[in-house]
């Protein structure tokens, strides 16, 4: 099912009754980098133990009490222990759904909210926890609004803001929503967000919310729009425009506190830096590789920026010099993976599609 469904992204396909087209295709895989680059780049790439199953536009998400990482696709849930390089099936979730967002909770457990509901045309407001403890599902208050391909971060005050996505119809409902753990129900974020799926949202130290770019589904569309949520009075404020729209990119607040844009669709090699002290955006230094969307980025404990495309190349980048510097290739050409900053410091890549389908291998990068 896995592999159909993302057959189903690649291209575009208009929805009746108000929904939306799908997400333009994704570039095709060519190959990863030179043999001579990877014999100056920094860190190394290793195999680890093969996933149980297929894992394409799944979650993979950090426990922190434990360090171990949970991985759901459909209605499978999965727990790699990092320590032993061990799989473990855990319960299945409640319902089959697919590209949802999860976030955990400050008490440990998962929240995994929205998501496909067999076909692109039918997303869903189901929304489930996950508890560690038992390794058990159970249903919570659902979403207002239907959505998937949409984004979510935990809020400095413990509840989780949910916004943009795939829904059924234009401005059908709240574009933006926040979870309470404590009565397990949702409210609508009031204020102007113009609907659009694939957006990025980052956690200020400020405990704003910035959200960039997305694809707007209803007139097929990038988005260079970027907004700040602000969880105080529940409401949005305009935060400029990316220079360059894009959608399905990554947006990682640094230390320094400004926030680095880099990848997705109709990104290239470009990168843009937002200031939120001075509400301002400047460009940052290219990545150095322009092949294919950027498929990964991941803050290591150092500051640093782990970056990764579609066909294995990596590069780091280092705040402290504003610079790159190249990174071993990893083993194997994938996109749609996760990428999760382990307890150890080690980057894991888990799943995605490959040139030949939907992958099982799983690799660790070193720094």
């Amino acid at each position: 099912m896995k592999t159909t469904y993302l057959l189903l992204l690649a291209g575009f396909a208009s929805m009746a009754g108000g929904c939306q087209p799908e997400e333009p295709a994704q570039a095709s895989i060519a190959a990863p980098g030179t043999h001579e680059a990877a014999l100056t780049a920094v860190g190394t790439w290793t195999l680890n133990a093969s996933s149980p199953t297929t894992y394409v536009n799944h979650t993979a998400t950090l426990m922190r009490a434990t360090g171990d990482v949970l991985v759901t696709d459909g209605s499978t849930a999965d727990v790699y222990n990092p320590y032993t390089n061990a799989w473990r099936r855990t319960a299945s979730l409640n319902t089959t759904l697919y590209a949802r967002t999860a976030t955990e909770l400050s008490s440990g457990k998962i929240l995994v909210a929205g998501g496909y509901s067999g076909t692109l045309s039918n997303p869903s407001s189901s929304a489930e926890l996950f508890d560690p403890a038992t390794e058990t599902w159970s249903l919570t208050g659902s979403m207002a609004t239907p959505r998937a391909s949409h984004s979510s971060v935990l809020l400095d005050s413990g509840k989780v803001l949910a916004v943009g996505g795939n829904t059924p119809a234009q401005w059908e409902g709240p574009q933006a929503e926040v979870y309470d753990p404590d009565t397990g129900t949702w409210s609508a974020v009031s204020g102007s967000f113009t609907p659009r799926s694939r957006v990025s949202a980052t956690v200020l130290y400020s405990g704003k919310v910035l959200v960039t770019g997305g694809y707007v589904w209803w007139n097929s569309t990038t988005s260079s729009e970027a907004n700040i949520y602000d969880p105080a009075t529940n409401s949005w404020s305009p935060a400029g425009n990316l220079s360059t729209p894009r959608h399905g990119h990554f947006a990682i607040r640094l230390y320094s506190g400004n926030v680095m844009v880099v990848g997705g669709i109709g990104g290239g090699n470009s990168v843009e830096m937002y200031d939120p002290y001075n509400n301002q955006w400047f460009a940052g230094p290219s990545f150095p590789f322009d092949l294919s969307p950027l498929f990964s980025a991941t803050m290591l404990y150092s500051g640093e920026i782990l970056v990764t495309d579609a066909v294995g190349n990596a590069a780091l980048y280092d705040p402290s010099t504003n610079t790159w510097l190249p990174a071993a290739s990893m083993n194997q050409r994938r996109y749609y993976q996760t990428a999760t900053l382990l307890h150890t410091g080690q980057v894991l890549m888990v799943g995605g599609n490959g040139p030949s389908g939907a992958l099982r291998s799983v690799e660790r990068f070193t720094r």
